[in-house]
C-alpha cells in the first residue's frame, strides 16, 4: 500500500515528463521511449518471474529497468556495487548472456576489489551503484575508468538530502555527459560528443 501512494504521488508530479515528452534531442528521445518506459512484455520476464523471488514492486520494476540497459548496451562487463540481492545480477546477465557481472560488497574490502577489477579492466561498460559505504571513493574511481559508450545507474538518488546533492554534483562533473533522473535512480552517460543535460523522466 505504502509504496501505491509513494508511486502515485511521484508519478503525479512528474506527469508532465512521461514517455520523453518534450524531450527534442532524438537520441534522448528513443531512450527514454524504448529503454526507460519500454513496455514491450519480454518473454524472458516471465522466466525471470520463476527465477528471482522473494522481491517487492520496487525491486522488481528496477530489474526490468537493468534488464532493458543489458540489452541495450550489450556490455562485456557490469559492475554492480553495493546489492544486497543477486536479483540485479541475473536481470543484466538475462539483457546479456555473454556479460560479465561482477558483485561487489558496500565494505572494506569493496574498494580493494575494485581496484584488481580496474587492474585487469581498465575500462568499465555498466555500473549499477548503491549509495552505502565509501560510494563516493567508488564513483569517482570507476568514473576514471569510462568510454564513451560506458553507463553509470546510481540508485536512489532521492533518498535524503545527502544523495541528491550528490546526484547534483555528478550532473554538474565535467566527467559526465547526458543523466537522466528517473527519481528511484539516476542514469549517467560519458559521451562527450552529445550535448551535456539533464533529463527528468517519469519513470
Amino acid at each position: 500500500m505504502f509504496y501505491k501512494i509513494r508511486r502515485a504521488r511521484v508519478w503525479l508530479r512528474r506527469m508532465k515528463y512521461s514517455r520523453g515528452f518534450g524531450v527534442q534531442s532524438p537520441w534522448a528521445y528513443r531512450f527514454i521511449r524504448y529503454v526507460i518506459n519500454e513496455h514491450y512484455p519480454y518473454y524472458e520476464y516471465t522466466h525471470l518471474n520463476h527465477e528471482v523471488y522473494g522481491i517487492n514492486k520496487f525491486a522488481r520494476k528496477l530489474c526490468r529497468l537493468y534488464f532493458r540497459v543489458a540489452n541495450y548496451c550489450q556490455p562485456n562487463l557490469v559492475v554492480d556495487y553495493g546489492s544486497s540481492t543477486t536479483a540485479y545480477r541475473s536481470y543484466f546477465k538475462a539483457g546479456c548472456k555473454s556479460c560479465n557481472v561482477v558483485q561487489i560488497s558496500a565494505d572494506d574490502k569493496g574498494m580493494n576489489k575494485i581496484n584488481n577489477l580496474l587492474e585487469e579492466n581498465p575500462t568499465i561498460d555498466v555500473a549499477r551503484v548503491s549509495l552505502k559505504g565509501d560510494y563516493r571513493k567508488v564513483v569517482d574511481e570507476l568514473m576514471n575508468h569510462v568510454s564513451r559508450k560506458s553507463l553509470f545507474i546510481i540508485q536512489r538518488i532521492k533518498k535524503n538530502k545527502e544523495t541528491e546533492a550528490y546526484w547534483n554534483e555528478l550532473i554538474a562533473d565535467e566527467r559526465t555527459g547526458i543523466t537522466f533522473d528517473l527519481y528511484y535512480c539516476g542514469i549517467i552517460f560519458f559521451d562527450h560528443k552529445k550535448f551535456k543535460q539533464n533529463y527528468i523522466v517519469n519513470f
